[in-house]
Formats: C-alpha cells, sequence, structure tokens
C-alpha cells in the first residue's frame, strides 16, 4: 500500500480586505509550491490556476478563466519541460477548471 504524503496548504489575502484570494498547496510534501489558485475578481470561483504538473519547482501549466463559468478561456503549457510556457490554448471554454495537466 502506498502512503499518500501530507498536504500543506495556505490561505492568502493579499489586499487586506479579509478575504483569501490565493490558495497556495504544496501536495506532495517536498517543501516546494504545486498548485496556486487565485480568485482575482472576488466572486468566490478560481480566475487563475497554476500548477506543477512533474514537481520540479517550475510551473508547467498556467489557466486563466476571464469569465464567470469555471472553465478556462487561456491555457499556457510548458511542453517541452525548458521552464518555459510554450503552448497556448485560446477561445471561449478551451478548458475545463481544475485544468487536466495532461493536456
Amino acid at each position: 500500500m502506498s502512503e499518500i504524503p501530507d498536504v500543506t496548504i495556505d490561505y492568502v489575502d493579499t489586499d487586506g480586505d479579509g478575504y483569501a484570494e490565493t490558495t497556495i498547496a504544496d501536495t506532495n510534501a517536498d517543501g516546494y509550491v504545486d498548485t496556486v489558485l487565485t480568485d482575482w475578481s472576488g466572486d468566490g470561483q478560481v480566475d487563475v490556476a497554476e500548477y506543477d504538473t512533474d514537481f520540479d519547482g517550475r510551473t508547467d501549466v498556467v489557466a486563466v478563466d476571464d469569465g464567470v463559468d469555471e472553465v478556462a478561456d487561456e491555457v499556457y503549457l510548458d511542453t517541452d519541460g525548458d521552464g518555459s510556457l510554450d503552448t497556448v490554448l485560446t477561445g471561449p471554454d478551451a478548458a475545463p477548471f481544475p485544468v487536466d495537466p495532461a493536456l
């Protein structure tokens, strides 16, 4: 049976209004942030999501929802693993939130 690592989650109020707009998670207990979720519009829904899918300390996927439907309208991917976001998927509802890092 495999052991499930401890998940560390922090909630951050970035503008001091008493509402935590950003959630930061270390999902594999390696001390590095693996997921960042941000509600910049204040509607209670995720607007920007960042993922470190291969746990190397670099963001591999960034998804942006500019609407209110919880579906990413822009997705940025590091397709070759060099640490730079290479590919952009755009259009209304380019991918469901949370974005599947295997895109």
